[in-house]
């Protein structure tokens, strides 16, 4: 710290106090109050404070605090005894830092010793996203911008208001689960407002957001919830405030993911004696994306440090409020459901068995339904779950960190230990029918946005019998969290297969059937159910699939110069035959352009248009600049393009 004082400074007579003050209320046994002597050397490992240099009326103190310190701001108060008089700047001047969280300390709780993962989970200001289907996963570019203008000042404020006791905020614990409760609107007028499906004519389509600096600075600027998100901008803007207070943190995608409503570890499907789907309060993303810490527990045992995850997107309260962990992923690996935060629920998002009941009504009313159990599919949920791996630009498959291999013996010992402790322990008295015939649906291939889809129910008979299928299926547009949009198809059909023989049905449908009907995402979820006259066997499935979009093409200079003007060129091509109208393209990249959003006029079947817009580079190095466009039947589409910025010659 350097201090400019008035007049001489005199080391032998001139007595030097510094002094913090953190919080409302600062009080010396609470911690929030320090006063640090200054002497002649530091103390490792807590609050000290020593001359290291005087050169008349400038003197340089070095500080030190301890690993466990209150993250935060604090005030800076500089007392001086000279002559018997005391004088405090605090009465004129008042100064202030912020410390944050530091994964280079040894003693700290999120110290991580891996110099590749510190530059991707704290340093790294630009990352990607996973979505789509798990056998298409499609990925898109997002600017984290921690260390944007303004960001440091968002998040320590939404520590402020997180309701946070001072003292907790020493625990990374604590201050990433109160995050992940300040990112949403639902309880504390957090960051943003989640809606997943339009319109949003008061708002911005969560689709359209290129990165977190723009949520963040108007929420800031604003002090009101943003319109809109969804999970992969409520997961961006967590990877930022938590990597910003110095916490490493990386977006999870999980695809197939359940969301178990009443804590039975199972995701309870219904259909009614037609076959026909019944609502249920559990439900299934397509994908879902939370975030991964990494601290230490202290409040556990040991063995449950490392990676935690924490959901910042609002889907069920935990103690009240809609937040979600920290929870080791080590403890959800092995279905130990009973340790904190919210285990449960990130267990059943990851390795609940789907559990099919067939309802049987009383026609006169007289009795409750009877449940009839058709099929437990113990591989349907968790896969595919993916992070961008550090030091490049590739996609890490993490899944065997939160489960063991899928039908392996580890596994199914991890869903039956989460089941005892579930609200149905008696979930696993399986029914054994006899099950001949093999069912297989080819709705995962990549379809582009415009095409004809073409989805195909195959069929094995592998006894030696004729056997005879009814089959009907059902393709609805549908929303990423798995909510029905609109019918596009049905069709019903019987098959006679030979023994040991195979058959199928085919359903197609076109861009005109289809794109009217499509929300955001483009997901088609299309429901089979399947019946075995002979031997009463059912098959019952959901498979989902996502139309793509197409990609931005954005060309620039590959070498930049800090201060002097670029053009950066966007072009987009309209794969469709139809006209895109409410376009919109924006643009941002950190240290070279701040959020920018261009409307366009429409564009019609087939046309290509280009925008070009300058950029004066702000700050040196490796950069990233990205851009989106969003329509009224086009979304997710985007580009990138990484540039050198070269600071100018002297």
């Amino acid at each position: 710290m350097d201090l400019l004082f008035d007049n001489k400074f005199n080391q032998k007579s001139d007595k030097l106090v510094i002094e913090f003050q953190f919080g409302n209320n600062p009080l010396p046994n609470k911690g929030t109050l320090l006063r640090l002597p200054v002497g002649d050397a530091i103390k490792q490992g807590q609050w000290s404070a020593a001359l290291e240099k005087t050169e008349g009326q400038n003197v340089k103190v070095r500080i030190t605090s301890p690993a466990d310190a209150i993250i935060g701001r604090y005030i800076v108060v500089v007392e001086t005894t000279s002559a018997g008089k005391t004088s405090r700047s605090g009465k004129t001047v008042v100064s202030h830092f912020f410390l944050l969280f530091n994964p280079w300390c040894k003693g700290d709780q999120t110290y991580l010793d891996d110099a590749a993962k510190l530059e991707e989970y704290v340093l790294n200001e630009h990352g990607y996203q996973y979505f789509g289907h798990k056998d298409n996963i499609s990925q898109r570019p997002w600017i984290f911008g921690q260390f944007e203008p303004g960001i440091l000042e968002a998040c320590l404020l939404l520590l402020d208001g997180s309701g946070l006791r001072d003292n907790a905020k020493r625990s990374a614990v604590w201050v990433s689960r109160a995050m992940s409760k300040m990112i949403n609107s639902k309880d504390d007028d957090g960051v943003l407002v989640g809606k997943s499906s339009g319109p949003y004519l008061d708002g911005t389509p969560p689709v359209s957001w290129n990165g977190s600096v723009e949520i963040l600075l108007q929420w800031f600027q604003e002090r009101q919830p943003v319109k809109y998100g969804e999970c992969l901008s409520f997961s961006g803007v967590m990877t930022t405030v938590l990597r910003c207070l110095g916490i490493p943190a990386r977006s999870i995608t999980n695809f197939e993911s359940a969301v178990d409503t009443d804590a039975s570890m199972t995701f309870d499907r219904y259909v009614d004696d037609q076959g026909r789907p019944l609502p249920s309060d559990d439900f299934m993303w397509m994908f879902h994306l939370w975030n991964e810490a990494w601290m230490t527990r202290p409040d556990l045992p040991k063995g449950y440090g490392g990676w935690q995850a924490v959901d910042a997107t609002p889907q069920q309260a935990s103690n009240g409020v809609y937040q979600c962990g920290p929870c080791p992923v080590s403890a959800v690996k092995n279905g130990q459901v009973y340790l904190p935060f919210d285990t449960r629920f990130v267990f059943a998002a990851v390795n609940a068995d789907i559990m099919t009941f067939q309802v049987y009504e009383d026609p006169a009313g007289d009795y409750a339904p009877e449940l009839v159990k058709l099929t437990v599919d113990k591989g349907a949920v968790g896969h595919s779950i993916s992070t961008k791996k550090a030091g490049c630009n590739e996609r890490e498959d993490i899944t065997k960190n939160y489960k063991h291999p899928e039908g392996s013996d580890q596994e199914r010992v991890a869903v039956r230990e989460a089941a005892r402790y579930g609200s149905y322990p008696d979930a696993y008295d399986d029914v054994i029918k006899k099950k001949d015939v093999e069912f297989y649906v080819n709705s995962h291939a990549k379809i582009k946005m415009g095409e004809d889809v073409l989805i195909t129910l195959y069929m094995k008979n592998n006894s030696k019998e004729s056997r005879k299928v009814t089959a009907h299926l059902t393709a609805n547009a549908s929303y990423y969290t798995g909510t029905p949009a609109g019918k596009i198809g049905e069709l019903e059909k019987d098959v006679t297969i030979k023994p040991g023989g195979e058959g199928f049905v085919d359903m197609k449908f076109t861009p005109k059937e289809y794109l009217d009907k499509l929300v955001e995402q483009a997901i088609v979820k299309l429901f089979v159910m399947a019946h075995v006259d002979t031997t009463k066997q059912v098959y019952v499935g959901e498979h989902d699939f996502r139309l793509v979009s197409p990609d931005l093409i954005l060309k620039a200079p590959s070498e930049m110069t800090v201060g002097q003007q670029s053009n950066v060129t966007v072009e987009f091509t309209n794969p469709l035959d139809v006209k895109l109208t409410q376009a919109v393209f924006r643009m941002e990249g950190p240290g070279l352009q701040k959020p920018k959003t261009i409307p366009h006029p429409p564009i019609g079947p087939k046309k290509t248009v280009t925008l070009t817009e300058p950029i004066t580079p702000g700050k040196a190095g490796k950069k990233t600049i990205v851009a989106s466009f969003t329509s009224d039947k086009l979304q997710q589409v985007t580009g990138e393009k990484e540039v050198v910025v070269k600071k100018p010659s002297a």
